[in-house]
């Protein structure tokens, strides 16, 4: 190689240094991105692109999706516009009876939403991805209003009297259940059919 080709291609490789480490962090951003999609693909067991954009828009990971059936519940809890302590220990109890440890990103998330409501638009945002993925299942979602109830239940009565489902928790958890779906709706009809 003469000493001309040696300096030609020393300047081009200077030159194209700050290219060459934009095209590399370029690649290494995609490639974290396809394993954080195969991760929540996993995780939710499709591998439906709308789906799937849709949770990495609203910034579900492969541990977090884990509780995306769960976001109704934090809904409910923010019903009268604040989260009562009965309310988010009932929802960490659900968390914790699935065997996610306190410490996953997974239960960060639920502590994040209870600690400040998230937006309306995220709220129904996730709970149509609750709704598309029992649908892509086939999975009946009817426990999610189960859980809705129990956490309305949580803070409703005091002292034993009255009645443990606020009129604002019921209208919220059938607007969930028509979300859902008939069997879902039909669990809500039979949870409050004598209220």
């Amino acid at each position: 190689m003469s000493d001309s080709a040696f300096g030609e291609n020393t300047h081009f490789r200077e030159e194209t240094a700050s290219l060459r480490d934009a095209l590399r962090t370029k690649m290494d951003t995609a490639a974290e991105r396809i394993a954080r999609r195969d991760s929540v693909s996993r995780a939710v067991g499709t591998d439906d692109r709308s789906i799937l954009d849709r949770l990495e828009q609203l910034g579900f990971t492969g541990e977090s999706v884990k509780v995306i059936d769960l976001l109704p519940l934090v809904h409910v809890a923010w019903s009268d516009g604040r989260v009562q302590h009965s309310e988010r220990a009932a929802i960490l109890a659900v968390v914790e009876a699935r065997g996610i440890s306190p410490s996953s990103e997974a239960c960060l998330l639920i502590e994040t939403l209870l600690e400040r409501r998230p937006s309306e638009t995220f709220l129904a945002e996730s709970l149509a991805l609750v709704r598309d993925l029992a649908r892509r299942s086939g999975r009946d979602n009817s426990e999610v209003v189960d859980l809705c109830a129990t956490v309305a239940e949580a803070s409703g009565r005091i002292f034993g009297l009255g009645n443990p489902v606020s009129a604002a928790e019921r209208e919220l958890i059938e607007k969930i259940a028509d979300v859902l779906g008939a069997p879902a709706q039909e669990r809500f009809r039979a949870l409050f059919r004598a209220t």
